[in-house]
């Protein structure tokens, strides 16, 4: 695209969008290659909003556990 390709033909080829593209060729412009790159924080941040989602239905399932046996209990 920087050559001069036609971003809407390039939209088509690989089937993303034409916003994706001009935010790309942004992103490029404005980092170079360094704009593309992962930054070690990136994966460590992840796993752990994994984990915390992960721990979030753990408690909301033992909650609801607890509710029920109580419940059963009562009877």
């Amino acid at each position: 695209m920087l050559r001069g390709e036609d971003p809407e033909l390039l939209s088509r080829e690989y089937g993303v969008t034409l916003a994706d593209i001009n935010l790309w060729r942004d992103q490029f412009i404005e980092s170079g290659t360094d704009g593309f790159k992962r930054k070690p924080d990136d994966s460590r941040l992840g796993a752990a909003e994994r984990k915390i989602g992960q721990l979030q239905m753990e408690l909301e399932l033992t909650k609801k556990k607890n509710e029920l046996a109580a419940k059963l209990k009562r009877k």
